[in-house]
């Protein structure tokens, strides 16, 4: 996905009434104590103000240990020595301000206050190692205006408007609630995966840079990306997100030689897929390992184009973390709002979608274009970044288990510049990052809001913008600077990071189902107080659940996945694969332990199978042989009882809380097949923990014996009519599940856990050589049955089917003849057998005829003259099957050689 920057240019004389005002100031750190650990308080005097900065050291973003590596150098080092140049506070104590400074290289950054932007740096080149050396210089401060434009709707983003299909059922379940505010909306819908808590999360990154970053940075090049980082990071923990989202940098790498590093060209989307291809061979395997990274990001100068136009700034896959393989970016530097295009792409890589997709849309209304994945990046709501459409869908990306590989804190993060960027970088600095060397600020800006810059156009001089701020901590005059787009006053741009905690339980929700064993969800939130100032979201329990309306549903004879999966009969998908007469059932065999709550259907006759939706209705079994329950897309533990509370378990035999004294054993062997299907044993109702083997004959895979099964009214439910299934099965029989696992392995099994609530025939098929099968089973029952006395009386008498005559033709269409007898358990002739079972007395028969098939005559041997000429000859079926030539020997074989002669010599 990708971000376009458009450049609006103007004749700078037509344009005076946006304007920008400057001032000169000389910052002074009040407090002189030599460390700075407890903090800094700056202040500025400008545009007849003062503001007040109180920063506090924060370098949260960079690992400890992290390490800067350059292909100029053979050795990688530690950036440990930038981690003491970034703070970030409030001016004048106001909480909605925000400062980010930098106090190496002289005090410069950036912040906001009264809805203005401050910018500010030294009058020329510091490049003193502290704060004290250059801080009470004369400064240059810039003060800006927020600017709206609300005629200015083109998409800066590549990303397609319409949502997929998982996007749309994420957001379903927010539909129809209404709430005090969108973000309540968010808070009562969304769960936690980890035990529905709320977690750290650590992305951990790889920061690249290519040579064309490193010749027009020069030695500025590792704190300038640190400090777009830092900007990406601090974003990412403002609590609108409702996340506990730590943007960590573990790696630095410069390519100083580009044979060296991935290739890099104006084609957006191949740069990414040749950096996401060398990204991966250089990660390490293992996601402990200390220099592991979630994800990747390159930063070029290079000019990326997209499909369409070459103004794309930035593009990365959507929902790729903890991808290896794709969990990557590439973005174009144009300058600090970098940072923002930075955040942006790690939204699409947590799986955000821009917010004016259709989804969000239909959920939440229409968003404002304030918001970090607006696909518009104009004008950013520092107070609110995220959207809840946002952070509904990235809540649903983590509570699915796509982001597990976020959850183990970094060893050796990199320490993140705290300064706010505008305190390093000047306005002419920022123009010249963005627009290149020598571009101006143009005068008459509206401080802070849009930065706009000097170029030249047709020979004329003009004024652009890519509608972005002036970097937080940048000087807006008055002795303010540029705090979230905003002019404000120093002093309220720094205040003490206050921790959220959780509030009180809300009350338990309405139940997943009227019958069954449902799900009661109660939650609480963090707003007791809500994270303030960069203060981490709360962790822990956020929602708990418990069961409800546990009383059995009307029997009828299907389970609820079954009734899930029959609401879509008829959905054919669009493909022409499936007719509209579908009928969809359950898919258990062959799907993961962690998509067992996923609504996964096949249609029925088909191998076909598909997700229907996301999650299955809460209080759904995660399969009908388990008894834990599905709550919202997650398989939780639950007693046999239904109770998600309860530890009681199924015995032997099937008694929820049995302790198996009441349970039998029925065990028994079979092996004296004679042709055609053979009776083995009757499973009676009740039975369960069914254990069904047949091994191959001395370990063949294919002994041409193969288990079978059939309902009580003689329907053959698995291996019938002489068809059998190589792969493995589903057998449903009124919500029990029998396990079939095909003919392809050595030992071929059945197996049910749960009581069985009809009776089913099992047989073994035996045809070809007639090896002898060895067919053991076993299940349990209570010992007070009377099901099994009932059927051991129908067993007495069976049908027993004698071998097939031989066929009436040799080829062609014949019949063939058997006997059938109905005997007694001891062998012998009896009266009475089920006439519903009775097996087939006749049947169609006769191979398909041989034929010979002639092909073309070759060339004649000789060009003149007598010689000869030969075409191929095959003896095959009617259907084209080819047969030994012996086979053919009783036809007439046509001529196989023949004379020939060209032209006489």
């Amino acid at each position: 996905m990708s971000i376009l920057a458009r450049f609006i240019c103007f004749l700078l004389h037509i344009h005076l009434s946006l304007c920008v005002e400057i001032d000169f100031c000389q910052p002074v750190q009040l407090d002189r104590e030599e460390t700075r650990e407890a903090g800094v308080v700056v202040k500025i005097s400008a545009f007849k103000q003062d503001f007040y900065l109180n920063v506090l050291p924060d370098a949260s973003f960079l690992a400890p240990d992290a390490t800067y590596e350059s292909h100029a150098s053979p050795t990688a080092s530690s950036v440990s020595e930038l981690r003491r140049c970034f703070y970030s506070g409030e001016v004048n104590s106001d909480s909605s301000s925000y400062a980010a400074l930098s106090l190496c290289g002289g005090v410069q950054g950036a912040f906001s206050y009264n809805g203005m932007g401050y910018l500010f740096q030294p009058r020329g080149n510091h490049t003193g190692p502290g704060f004290p050396s250059s801080a009470e210089k004369t400064h240059i401060i810039r003060r800006s205006h927020t600017i709206i434009n609300p005629h200015n709707s083109t998409s800066r983003c590549g990303v397609a408007s319409a949502p997929d299909h998982g996007i749309a059922e994420t957001l379903e379940k927010y539909k129809h609630l209404k709430a005090k505010s969108l973000a309540e909306t968010v808070l009562k819908g969304m769960t936690r995966s980890k035990r529905f808590a709320s977690l750290p999360r650590y992305v951990e990154v790889l920061v690249v840079a290519d040579d064309s970053m490193a010749k027009f940075h020069g030695d500025d090049l590792k704190h300038y990306l640190l400090t777009l980082m830092s900007v990406a990071a601090k974003v990412y923990k403002h609590p609108s997100i409702l996340n506990f989202i730590n943007i960590v940098v573990v790696k630095f790498m410069v390519i100083t030689e580009p044979e060296k590093g991935p290739k890099v060209s104006s084609n957006a989307a191949l740069t990414l897929r040749n950096f996401c291809t060398w990204q991966k061979k250089l990660n390490k395997v293992n996601d402990k390992h200390p220099e592991y990274w979630d994800t990747a990001i390159l930063f070029t100068k290079q000019d990326l184009c997209g499909a369409t136009t070459c103004d794309t700034l930035g593009m990365a896959d959507v929902g790729t973390m903890c991808d290896p393989k794709r969990s990557c970016s590439v973005i174009e530097d144009d300058g600090l709002p970098s940072a923002f295009t930075t955040a942006h792409e790690l939204g699409h890589v947590l799986n955000m979608p821009h917010d004016n997709v259709k989804a969000c849309e239909e959920v939440f209304g229409k968003l404002k274009d304030n918001h970090m994945m607006s696909p518009t990046l104009i004008q950013i709501d520092r107070n609110s970044p995220w959207s809840v459409c946002s952070a509904a869908i990235v809540t649903d990306f983590l509570d699915s288990g796509h982001g597990d590989c976020l959850l183990d804190q970094p060893q050796k993060p990199l320490a993140l510049p705290e300064d706010p960027p505008g305190l390093t970088y000047s306005l002419s600095r920022q123009c010249e990052l963005a627009f290149g060397p020598g571009s101006k600020p143009c005068p008459y800006m509206q401080a802070c809001s849009k930065l706009w810059c000097t170029g030249q156009a047709r020979g004329q001089l003009v004024c652009q913008t890519r509608h972005f701020p002036w970097a937080d901590g940048t000087n807006c005059g008055n002795s303010k600077i540029c705090y979230r787009g905003s002019c404000t006053d120093k002093s309220n741009t720094t205040k003490a990071k206050v921790d959220g905690h959780w509030g009180k339980w809300g009350a338990y929700g309405s139940c997943s189902r009227t019958c069954g064993g449902g799900v009661q969800l109660a939650k609480r939130d963090c707003n007791n107080p809500f994270p303030e100032n960069g203060g981490k979201y709360c962790q822990g329990l956020r929602v708990k659940h418990r069961s409800c309306n546990l009383e059995p549903c009307k029997d009828s004879g299907k389970s609820f996945r079954e009734e899930q999966c029959e609401a879509f009969n008829g959905f054919s998908l669009n493909t022409n694969r499936l007719g509209s007469s579908v009928v969809w059932i359950p898919k258990y065999s062959g799907v993961s332990p962690k998509d067992r709550c996923k609504l996964i259907c096949r249609a029925n006759g088909t191998g076909y199978f598909y997700v229907l939706a996301p999650k299955v209705v809460d209080g759904t079994l995660c399969s009908p042989d388990t008894s834990a329950v599905c709550v919202q897309g997650k398989c939780i533990k639950a007693g046999c009882d239904g109770k998600l509370s309860s530890s009681l378990k199924f015995d032997k035999c099937g008694v929820c809380g049995g302790d198996n004294q009441n349970c039998k054993k029925v065990s028994g062997v079979f092996t004296k097949p004679i042709h055609g299907y053979n009776f083995v044993v009757t499973l009676p109702v009740g039975a369960s923990n069914v254990d069904i083997r047949q091994r191959g004959y001395r370990g063949l895979v294919n002994d041409d014996n193969y288990l079978a099964v059939k309902d009580i009214h003689g329907k053959y439910l698995l291996n019938g009519n002489y068809v059998v299934s190589a792969v493995e099965r589903d057998i449903i029989v009124k919500g029990s599940l029998l396990r079939y696992s095909g003919t392809s392995s050595a030992v071929e099994t059945l197996h049910l856990a749960r009581p069985l609530r009809e009776p089913l025939t099992v047989e073994v098929l035996s045809v070809g050589k007639m090896t002898p099968p060895r067919v053991r089973y076993s299940y349990y029952l209570t010992k007070d049955s009377k099901e099994e006395k009932i059927l051991k009386k129908e067993e007495r008498n069976h049908w027993v089917s004698g071998d097939w005559e031989k066929c009436s033709v040799s080829c062609g269409n014949g019949f063939q003849k058997r006997l059938v007898q109905c005997l007694d358990s001891n062998g012998k002739a009896a009266t009475y057998c089920d006439s519903t079972q009775r097996p087939n007395t006749i049947r169609v028969c006769g191979d398909p005829c041989p034929m010979w098939s002639t092909g073309e005559w070759s060339t004649c041997s000789k060009s003149c003259g007598k010689g000869f000429k030969r075409r191929p000859l095959r003896c095959i079926t009617q259907s084209g099957l080819l047969l030994p030539r012996d086979h053919c020997s009783g036809k007439r074989k046509p001529q196989e050689l023949d004379f020939c002669s060209v032209q006489t010599c």
